[in-house]
């Protein structure tokens, strides 16, 4: 309120305006934050708040007819002049700060400081957008009606999450309806499913309709759009291998399971069946631990196979056969040990051995980016062979920190003494290596690794481990999806309190606009009172 005469010179009515306009002010801003209110909350202005905004207002004019002379005599006085100074600078000072928040918006960074990082993409999803070259338009059909209170709060996670998809990507652009409100963009949809629903479209014609509410179902419709070759990722059968099949924990379901939402299909294939040859169209071959060694026709299918530039995953058992007559195409030699790591006790100072080794760190290499901790519960070291088969070069993967130790251990041998011993050869040891050779003008690559219950379901899906991430990397890698070699989406429920759409709107209203309102309230009237 302005600045007005000295207190002497009031009259009743000049007393009972400034009650008045203090009054009517204070009406006409609760009027407003309630009309806000009940807005946010999807209804009409209701009889209190136009019952509130007549009489704040006939105060105020109350107050301004009461007091005109003493406000233009207090505007014209020296220290009035000043005031409106002032005011101008105060205002100039908002406007600057007004624009900075509006630029801030459109070109923002953020930190993510919650514990399992739920606020922030994926690696996947981030290098998926960032090489989007077509336009992907989204729809998110949800109703924001207070009587559909859980739908309208999904909706507003769609939209942060979607926001947070445009704002990594140009080619990326969202928009939310309120299907109940605008029926007719509903019906112009043509959707199959019921809402509430999210629809991904292209630029070709493509469309991708996902009911779910997370990053893992959004990526997933953005692959189905962008992919334009579906991998063919076949593992072998029939020497004891794990099967991305089986029913327990023994198998490699759940690397299937990523696989398969990165859009690769994921089947099994027998050497020794109809056709004893590895088809043309697998992307990759998979062979994840066999127990017995391979008969001499599926030998051969396999290398003919990489001979012609495939792609192979080989996960090596310990005590398992070695597939020599492969390594040795490849310029790996597995080594007939088992490896051990030293660990220490927790609380006690002493040291034991584990036949559990922890990787923590990686080699510089695409295969592992993304990763922090692998676990391998049997595991044998591989090193190169000397010389090396011409045309091949290998490269480590995977290496052990010096706390590890090996034993020997020969194939078919079922007990070993970890027991540390003087002559026991000490770590590094290499654990996986990667193999190239270039044929007939396309480069063949081989990924070996020392062990193959890492992969099983019983660790991969473990939370703390990233052990299906090193497979899913391993075999991205070999397929040439390079944005795909990081870590994908994950569906784990984030830590969160759940508030009602009324709880949300009432926590803004009191600890955003009716505290500060009161606060900045009662500082000018005391500021009025010692003027």
């Amino acid at each position: 309120m302005p600045r007005v005469a000295p207190r002497q010179h009031r009259t009743q009515v000049q007393r009972l305006a400034v009650l008045g306009g203090w009054a009517g002010t204070a009406l006409v801003l609760a009027s407003l934050m309630y009309w806000l209110y009940l807005t946010s909350m999807l209804q009409t202005r209701n009889w209190i708040v136009n019952v509130g905004l007549g009489v704040g207002i006939a105060l105020i004019l109350f107050f301004l007819g009461g007091m005109g002379s003493a406000i233009i005599a207090g505007f014209r006085s020296p220290e009035g002049k000043r005031s409106v100074r002032s005011l101008i600078l105060i205002s100039a000072v908002i406007g600057i700060l007004v624009i900075a928040n509006v630029l801030a918006y459109r070109r923002h960074y953020q930190w993510d400081l919650t514990g399992n990082r739920r606020l922030t993409l994926a690696p996947v999803t981030t290098r998926l957008l960032k090489g989007l070259k077509q336009k992907i338009e989204v729809t998110a059909f949800y109703s924001q009606s207070p009587q559909r209170r859980w739908e309208a709060q999904d909706a507003r996670k769609v939209q942060d999450l979607l926001r947070q998809y445009a704002d990594r990507s140009p080619n990326f652009r969202f928009k939310v309806v309120d299907y109940l409100r605008e029926p007719d963009k509903w019906a112009s949809a043509q959707m199959t499913t019921m809402p509430p629903v999210v629809l991904f479209t292209n630029e070709t014609g493509g469309r991708e309709e996902v009911k779910g509410t997370g990053e893992k179902d959004f990526t997933g419709a953005l692959l189905k759009l962008t992919q334009t070759q579906k991998h063919k990722i076949l593992f072998t059968v029939g020497h004891g291998e794990l099967s991305p099949d089986a029913t327990d924990q023994s198998g490699t379901g759940e690397v299937k399971t990523v696989l398969t939402e990165q859009q690769h299909t994921v089947g099994t294939l027998d050497l020794m069946g109809k056709e004893r040859k590895v088809p043309s169209d697998c992307s990759v071959l998979v062979i994840a631990g066999p127990q017995v060694d391979f008969q001499a026709e599926e030998q051969k299918a396999v290398t003919d196979y990489l001979a012609a530039g495939g792609q192979a995953l080989v996960m090596l058992r310990v005590a398992g056969p070695p597939l020599a007559w492969l390594m040795k195409e490849i310029g790996v030699k597995p080594e007939d040990n088992i490896v051990a790591q030293i660990v220490e006790i927790p609380g006690t100072g002493l040291a034991q051995i584990s036949k559990t080794v922890r990787i923590s760190k990686f080699e510089t290499h695409d295969i592992n980016r993304g990763l922090r901790a692998v676990y391998f519960p049997l595991v044998r070291s591989l090193t190169a062979a000397s010389p090396a088969p011409a045309g091949v070069t290998t490269t480590n993967l995977l290496r052990t920190d010096a706390d590890a130790i090996a034993k020997p251990l020969k194939q078919g041998q079922r007990t070993v003494d970890l027991r540390p011993g003087d002559n026991d050869p000490k770590g590094p040891f290499t654990l996986a290596m990667v193999a190239e050779k270039d044929a007939n003008g396309k480069k063949g690559r081989v990924v070996v690794i020392g062990g193959a219950e890492w992969a099983s379901d019983m660790l991969t899906m473990q939370p703390d481990m990233d052990n299906r991430y090193l497979a899913t990397n391993a075999i991205n890698w070999l397929a040439s999806e390079d944005a795909l070699v990081d870590i994908p989406p994950k569906d784990e429920p984030p830590s969160e309190v759940t508030l009602s759409p009324e709880d949300r709107v009432r926590t803004f209203f009191i600890n955003l606009l009716l505290m500060p309102v009161v606060c900045f309230f009662m500082a000018a009237y005391v500021w009025w009172k010692r003027r």
